[in-house]
């Protein structure tokens, strides 16, 4: 069931039976931490309806939770009517002691619907609640050491005081995760930028610390006595808002933030260098690198413990160590093609040099690993890419081409020798500016994407995802889609993206017989023998109006209640076009019965006029004159299709109709009909 954001938040009021159905959106929970090897109470609050919640969905592994059932729920008055609000839930969540730290992303599922995506945090250290009532400088909130700090910057002004107890030349570390757990929040208009600073008894100011992961803050601290401690955590514009929770950790034990090296080859264990206050209470950590390509978060190992996880890219290609001095291009690092060099810009205004050998026309990829992680943890390089000719010239570049690491493709001119130049982009340095480049041939690949995240249909309804292939490095192949695990009684249909186009449509139908469920699913493309995972993308509301999207891990399906629109009707499921020939699709819906309100017609996902989906085949257009797409609380209308004159031909290229339900001036909702197959023939 689609989501599109529209204009602009209205109250949010719970309607009754004659209204349309919503989902709860998640906008914040208390704690929002939990410490792995126990079980703890979290309550997950937000918008909309969290009545009737039966399961809870977390991303990963070693973390789960129940709904707990309210002992008094509110009833309607009229049996028939929605669910009285409910803006909250409480869930029961426990993490296994070997639960991998960080954070998670959840969805709740309700018979209204799945809820938006939240964000928990997974911690190694005990978890302490923020007292009732603002703490105060002269009256600060006790915390141990080690602790997460639970709280809320709930107001403008809002100020939270914490003390500890250390000792002389102890080096503590200070987090916060605030900022990063606000970016997948459905509807929040501001975002919060936390501000950490720490005392004496006395009052006087000794550290501080503002962005360091985004809008994050993290101090590392060495007490310059015995004694007693406070720590201050507010927001750095002295804003406030009751959905602004934050997790604080406060730790006297090793905390790395990054490791140097940054990749390893798979199954290899190495000994590396943690960077951040790990450095300054011992030296190397060992790691053992997963066996299969690709980024992942590991364990530093220090005397047989566990510290924090940090980022670690794992590659076949053949590795090497830059060679200081590399200032120039005489002193540059040789690097074989393929093969990867772990590097860092150790001091202010460094250059790093490495050469290759090109050969004329075999186009090469050259990318840097820095700042991309999933992990919040990340280096704190922010890279300049460029290749230079044997004379020493400039001959291509990148800035940004992943977030803030550099990538180009770069296609030699002639045989011979050539450098790259590695630069921070403000000549900035340090330990904790690492980096790995890698040089290989650029070798035809593909990615796909899918719009919405989540699917919600009640039982004999369907609703539509729009996939969308990027191709690169001339592959031009077909892309057959799949989609594993979904619930009992939901079906998908066959997809394959020709080579011709870049996006597709899959319709998700629940049977009749579909009982309350939810489950994550996975939609993954196959080419030869490549496969590749889709990335889902969750939809967040821009203020003005727009709609936002942003990367998710975890694409989701519910069977919920009975539909808004039980059924969207139309009366062919195979179209055969001529080019320059129109067709007319006749839609009809059958609504729930309590449901008459507004609805609209589209076969492209859309929004404010920007298109988000079309699915349509090369071509082939909607005639928007000619199609009857606004219905107000008519239960009929129609979409004309026109194939160009100069339209390729195809073959049962799936489409859908899709009936928009607004829920407010937020968000609408799309029920499909079933597949519509188009083929353009001559």
């Amino acid at each position: 069931m689609h989501r599109v954001i529209a204009l602009a938040l209205l109250p949010l009021l719970i309607a009754p039976a004659t209204a349309q159905t919503s989902f709860p959106m998640v906008t914040h929970c208390t704690p929002t931490a939990i410490q792995r090897g126990t079980t703890a109470e979290v309550t997950v609050e937000g918008q909309m309806n969290f009545a009737g919640a039966y399961k809870v969905l977390i991303a990963g592994q070693g973390v789960t939770a129940e709904v707990v059932k309210p002992k008094d729920a509110p009833k309607p008055a009229d049996p028939k009517a929605m669910p009285v609000a409910m803006k909250s839930v409480k869930l029961k969540v426990s993490a296994a002691a070997d639960a991998p730290l960080g954070v998670r992303e959840f969805r709740i599922a309700s018979d209204l619907g799945l809820s938006s995506l939240g964000q928990l945090v997974v911690v190694a250290d005990p978890v302490i609640l923020e007292a009732a009532g603002a703490s105060t400088l002269a009256k600060p909130q006790a915390a141990l050491v080690p602790s997460v700090v639970c709280g809320r910057i709930e107001v403008a002004e809002n100020v939270d005081y914490y003390k500890f107890r250390t000792t002389a030349g102890k080096v503590l570390t200070f987090e916060v995760t605030c900022a990063r757990i606000q970016d997948k929040i459905h509807d929040l208009q501001k975002h919060a930028d936390p501000l950490i600073r720490v005392f004496d008894t006395t009052g006087r100011e000794l550290a501080s610390a503002d962005d360091d992961f985004f809008a994050d803050p993290v101090l590392t601290f060495t007490a310059p006595t015995d004694g007693e401690y406070v720590v201050e955590i507010r927001d750095a514009k002295y804003d406030g808002d009751p959905r602004w929770a934050y997790a604080l950790a406060i730790t006297d034990q090793p905390y790395a933030s990054i490791a140097f090296p940054l990749a390893l080859s798979p199954s290899t264990t190495s000994w590396v260098e943690p960077v951040g206050s790990a450095k300054l209470n011992l030296g190397k950590s060992s790691v053992t690198a997963p066996s299969l390509p690709g980024i992942h978060s590991v364990p530093l190992i220090v005397a047989n413990r566990g510290m924090n996880l940090v980022p670690l890219v794992v590659t076949n290609v053949p590795l090497v160590q830059e060679v200081e001095p590399n200032e120039t291009p005489k002193q540059a690092t040789w690097l074989t093609i393929p093969g990867g060099a772990n590097a860092r810009i150790g001091v202010k205004g460094d250059l790093d040099h490495f050469a290759f050998t090109g050969s004329k026309g075999k186009t090469l990829r050259l990318e840097v690993f820095a700042r991309r992680f999933g992990t919040p943890l990340c280096s704190r390089m922010d890279g300049v890419l460029e290749v230079l000719n044997a004379a020493g010239a400039v001959i291509a570049s990148n800035d940004d081409a992943n977030g803030k690491d550099p990538m180009l493709l770069f296609t030699p001119t002639a045989d011979g020798e050539y450098i790259v130049r590695i630069r921070h982009l403000n000549n900035k340095g340090g330990d904790g500016f690492v980096y790995y480049l890698e040089a290989d041939f650029a070798r035809p690949d593909f990615s796909l994407k899918v719009d919405p995240s989540k699917a919600m249909i009640g039982p004999g309804s369907r609703t539509a995802w729009y996939v969308q292939a990027t191709r690169v490095n001339g592959f031009e192949g077909a892309i057959k889609v799949d989609v594993e695990g979904l619930p009992a009684g939901v079906s998908v249909n066959p997809l394959t993206i020709p080579a011709n186009m870049t996006q597709g449509c899959l319709v998700l139908s629940a049977s009749k017989e579909a009982k309350l469920d939810a489950a994550v699913v996975r939609v993954t493309g196959h080419a030869g023998t490549e496969r590749r995972v889709a990335t889902p993308v969750e939809e967040i509301y821009f203020p003005g109006g727009g709609r936002g999207r942003f990367d998710a891990g975890m694409q989701s399906v519910g069977i919920t209640g009975p539909s808004d629109l039980l059924e969207v009707n139309v009366y062919t499921n195979k179209i055969v076009l001529k080019p320059g020939q129109e067709t007319t699709i006749n839609v009809t819906l059958k609504r729930r019965p309590d449901y008459d309100k507004t609805v609209t017609l589209d076969v492209l996902l859309r929004h404010l006029g920007s298109q988000f989906g079309n699915p349509l085949p090369p071509g082939v257009t909607m005639v928007e004159g000619k199609s009857k797409t606004l219905l107000g609380t008519a239960s009929a209308g129609t979409i004309v299709l026109k194939a160009a004159a100069d339209a390729p031909e195809c073959t049962d290229v799936p489409i859908c109709v899709q009936g928009y339900v607004p829920i407010n001036f937020v968000v609408k909702v799309g029920y499909a009909s079933e597949p519509i197959l188009v083929s353009v023939k001559k």
